[in-house]
């Protein structure tokens, strides 16, 4: 039996796009069990990518991407290269929720939360998973939320729609994958010690964990997703919510 219960990644290589929050350490997890890594953000996460590469002797590339530009993304996936795991955590949290429905200003807030949230990792995960079916191996994993689940307590309809459609999204395309050896799944974190929610007044007694997450306690089940452990799974939507929600 392989390291780790099926989990060593020594000699694949996993893409993480979106390193901050739960990112980078799933990013780092991936590169502990010996993955090369490839790591995209809105700015090149260079020192992130040095660091993994120093730390764990991996190899380790940092690149740019905007998930809500469909251009971007396609300049991203010509030159990604062969990925035995593709990781996707980028999000948005709109911070506009009371905006009066109809308004040019709710428009554009749907329109970009849906761009980033769910359109554009569904194109990033549509074009690479190309190759895996191809070579009928390969594993995508996209964070996804409490939110999508329960309609959202932290944000507004915006975010919790999106990762709703983004949930049904990955059943879609696991359900076109699963045949071809490639598996598709996402991680629903509830409240997560992320900066993305550093601004957020969270009920703490409404999570019967009586805490939030820290980012590489979701991190830790993204990783066990991303690696070859997780061969059997497909279309799952795994919950790390402290039990604030039961599927």
């Amino acid at each position: 039996m392989s390291t780790l219960m099926g989990m060593a990644m020594r000699g694949q290589r996993v893409a993480v796009v979106g390193v901050g929050g739960i990112g980078e350490p799933s990013a780092e997890i991936c590169a502990q069990l010996g993955a090369d890594m490839v790591l995209a953000d809105r700015q090149p996460p260079d020192q992130i990518a040095r660091r993994l590469q120093d730390g764990y002797g991996v190899m380790a590339t940092a690149c740019q991407i905007d998930v809500g530009c469909t251009d971007s993304i396609r300049k991203f996936c010509a030159g990604a290269g062969q990925l035995d795991a593709l990781v996707i955590t980028a999000a948005l949290l709109p911070q506009e929720r009371e905006l009066e429905p109809g308004s040019a200003a709710w428009d554009q807030s749907f329109e970009l939360a849906f761009k980033v949230n769910v359109a554009g990792p569904m194109l990033l995960a549509q074009i690479l998973s190309r190759d895996m079916v191809a070579r009928r191996s390969g594993r995508i994993v996209i964070l996804g939320s409490l939110a999508g689940r329960s309609g959202g307590l932290l944000s507004g309809a915006q975010y919790a729609s999106g990762k709703g459609a983004l949930h049904t999204l990955v059943r879609w395309l696991a359900l076109r994958t699963a045949a071809h050896g490639v598996s598709v799944n996402a991680v629903a974190p509830g409240a997560t010690a992320t900066p993305m929610i550093a601004n957020e007044v969270v009920n703490i007694e409404k999570i019967p964990a009586g805490r939030l997450a820290e980012p590489v306690e979701v991190a830790r089940v993204v990783a066990f997703l991303a690696s070859p452990a997780a061969s059997y799974m497909h279309g799952a939507v795994v919950d790390v919510n402290g039990g604030a929600c039961f599927s």
